[in-house]
């Protein structure tokens, strides 16, 4: 049986992809045939969807509302709906793969930071032309939404662009803009990536899903899970999940992969164990509703893809496939915790 009808009694098991995803058959058949959710890796992030050339020639024209196109997320949205492939929307505001210019008086990085005011209008605009694009030409196909992306650093709010114009606050105006303007049914999610430290579990909790959840605007939480051999301890991972699933915010496995760079047997093998483990967590917290979560999504389909031997600088082998779509032990070790 496949990952997604394996899972399915308890959870989504969703990939993803990058464009030579959709292109290139062996991928396709891989990803129709094993997952049933889908996330665009990096096309839907604002970098793709704000119309530099737009904003730049017309900067009075777009002060408040600044002009988008779509053209790099629609072959993703093309492929998940002629594959019935429901898609997780990532993301909506992150500090990073947002233009400079986006945070300037006139779209002009030589001008001064744009005021509060103005970045909001901006931030308003934007997600609105987001979410009404999708909404309108793609009904039903979006199930959730990563609003926010990684706002904590350092034991407290990221300093960055938005911090700089909006102020620590941005991110509740975010998510009220994105439920203002979200379908129905759609769940809005926070996304970030070390969610079991300690620290960064404890100001995730009291700073920002809580204050979300007073005024209902959070839905889920999303755990990156981009973990290493080592860290984070897998019982302190489950801890965390279950302090997130206590909230009773719906939870989303976002970025799942772990970084391993031998590609021995012995150490594929440490590896598959390592996601036994992992899974075996998963499964029984959601069959004992501790957490409800809903998808479990890998990042990227195979080792050769993966993000992490450029971040990194050294080749990683940190998921389930690899070789032109061939299962790993970890695939085998996965579906075997349901036997």
């Amino acid at each position: 049986m496949s990952l997604k009808e394996s899972f399915s009694p308890y959870f989504r098991v969703g990939a993803a992809i990058a464009r030579p995803d959709i292109t290139t058959p062996s991928h396709t058949k891989l990803m129709t045939e094993q997952f049933n959710s889908m996330t665009c890796e990096n096309d839907m992030k604002p970098m793709y969807s704000l119309d530099q050339a737009e904003n730049l020639a017309h900067p009075e024209k777009y002060n408040l509302s600044p002009a988008t196109k779509f053209d790099r997320m629609k072959p993703f949205l093309d492929f998940a709906t002629e594959h019935k492939l429901p898609m997780r929307g990532h993301t909506l505001v992150w500090h990073n793969q947002t233009p400079k210019y986006f945070f300037h008086e006139n779209y002009d990085v030589e001008a001064p930071l744009a005021s509060r005011e103005v970045m909001l209008a901006r931030l308003e605009s934007y997600i609105r032309s987001v979410l009404t694009f999708v909404q309108t030409n793609y009904p039903g196909l979006i199930y959730a939404w990563d609003v926010v992306n990684e706002i904590v650093d350092e034991g407290d709010f990221r300093k960055s662009l938005w911090s700089q114009t909006v102020g620590t606050d941005f991110f509740l105006y975010a998510f009220r803009f994105a439920r203002k303007y979200v379908a129905e049914g759609v769940q809005l999610c926070y996304n970030d990536y070390s969610t079991a430290l300690v620290w960064k579990r404890d100001f995730l909790l009291e700073k920002v899903l809580k204050p979300l959840m007073a005024e209902g605007l959070v839905d889920g939480m999303g755990m990156q899970s981009h973990l290493t051999m080592e860290e984070p301890e897998l019982d302190m991972y489950k801890i965390a999940l279950e302090m997130y699933g206590a909230l009773g915010l719906v939870i989303h496995i976002t970025e799942l992969d772990i970084h391993n760079n031998d590609p021995s047997e012995a150490s594929q093998t440490a590896l598959a164990e390592r996601y036994a483990k992992l899974f075996t967590i998963l499964r029984d917290a959601k069959a004992e509703g501790k957490a409800n979560i809903e998808c479990v999504t890998f990042w990227n389909l195979l080792d050769e893809e993966s993000w992490l031997s450029g971040f990194r600088k050294e080749r990683s082998y940190p998921l389930l496939f690899h070789n032109d779509d061939q299962p790993k032990a970890a695939y085998y070790a996965v579906l075997d915790i349901l036997k």
